[in-house]
Formats: C-alpha cells, structure tokens, sequence
C-alpha cells in the first residue's frame, strides 16, 4: 500500500473511532494535510473501498472501517516508533499491581481506564479473573438486541473457551484478534487483545476484550507496561 493510501486509511479510521460517524472525504480534507484536493481524497477511500478495508454503508456518503480496516490500523500501531519508544509515560500504578499479582486490582483499573472487558488467566493457579462486563457493554455499538445476548454470552463461556482455545493466545508479543478471528469471542462486535507475560515462575495471560472503536494506543500502552 503507498504511503499515502496508508495514512488516509489510517486518519479514516482514527476518526470514525473519534466520532462513530461514516468519514468522508470533506472531513478528512477539513482535518488532515494529505497534500491533495478532497476529489482525490474521495477516489483515495473509493480505492479502500474496493481493496476490502472500508466500507460505505447504503445510508450514508461515508465510509467506516471493515475488520481489514481495523487490522492495518492495529498492526501498524504496534510497529510504530512511538510503541515502541522508552518507559517513559508508561503507567507505573498498573505496573506495580501486575508484579504484585494484584489481580483484581489490576481488572478493575485497566476495565476502568480502558471501557473494556480485563481478563487474566494464569494456568498455574488454574484461575480465570475477569472484571468489566458492564464497562463493555455501555461501550458498546448496540443494532440488535441479539447482539447484547452474543457478548453476554461470550462472558460467560468465557472460561470453558480459554480452556479449549486459549493456547492460540500464547505467542508472547501482544496478539489483536478483530471480530470474529478471536479464537475465544464469537461476537462480530468485540475486538479481543492478548498478552502473555512471565512472572516469577509462572506465565500469565492478560486480555483485554473490547468494542471495535476501542481506544488502541491506550490499550496497547497498557500492555506494554507488563513487559518492564
């Protein structure tokens, strides 16, 4: 992909998760310098469209991210230098409550800064701590009310699941699983990303389970902090 395409698509998706609204090319034009007229831009997101990583929904002139969309923009973030820049600004409270295997603690903190649902496992002590259900929920971009039933759900086979699949997550650097590529989710709604960390002399597994328009950097600066 040119440079260009990529930060278009890029600043798209930033925007739509910003706002929740369908992005169009006079938006983008009225917030970024690309360097070219919002004709062009417009051709830009029609190309995006076509290669699969945006979409435009029949009510609107806009476009929104599909799960390819979603995937760049994740990958891309944790290639980027800033990811993967010194300690500093990184959170030492969280940090400190994950060397003291503060677990409930930590759930509650990162559920709490982040709107999403916080899971660790840790397979020595057989036990799975979750905290947050209700911060995912009204996080959320409700169309059904089966789409509520299909979270909840996944809530609560939560455990059974990581049982069953949850080797998938144990690849050490952090793991982003976009709809319904998550090994341990079935909802198309829920963005799952996995961590897998030593402590002492156990590995523990860290999620973070979370709507599409999550807040990526921050989650991702959440993670990192683990690794010090």
């Amino acid at each position: 992909m040119q440079e260009r395409t990529a930060q278009i698509l890029e600043a798209a998706v930033r925007e739509f998760i910003a706002g929740g609204e369908p992005i169009s090319s006079g938006l983008l034009y009225r917030h970024h310098d690309f360097g070219i007229r919002p004709a062009m831009i417009r051709h830009e997101l029609e190309e995006l469209v076509r290669k699969g990583f945006l979409e435009q929904p029949h009510h609107s002139a806009g476009r929104i991210p599909t799960d390819r969309g979603y995937e760049f923009f994740a990958e891309k973030m944790l290639q980027s230098e800033e990811f993967h820049s010194s300690a500093e600004g990184r959170d030492k409270h969280l940090a400190s409550l994950f060397e003291q295997r503060a677990w409930d603690d930590l759930l509650e903190e990162i559920s709490s800064q982040l709107g999403i649902l916080g899971v660790v496992s840790s397979p020595k002590e057989e036990v799975v701590r979750k905290d947050g259900l209700e911060n995912l929920i009204e996080n959320l971009d409700w169309e059904t009310p089966g789409e509520v039933k299909s979270v909840i759900r996944d809530f609560v086979e939560l455990e059974d699941r990581l049982k069953m699949f949850g080797g998938k997550l144990h690849g050490g650097a952090i793991q982003v699983f976009i709809g319904r590529k998550s090994p341990i989710t079935k909802s198309k709604n829920l963005v799952l990303v996995a961590g897998e960390y030593d402590i002492g002399d156990e590995e523990v597994l860290v999620l973070a389970i979370g709507p599409k328009r999550m807040d990526y950097q921050k989650t991702f600066n959440v993670f990192r902090c683990f690794n010090e």
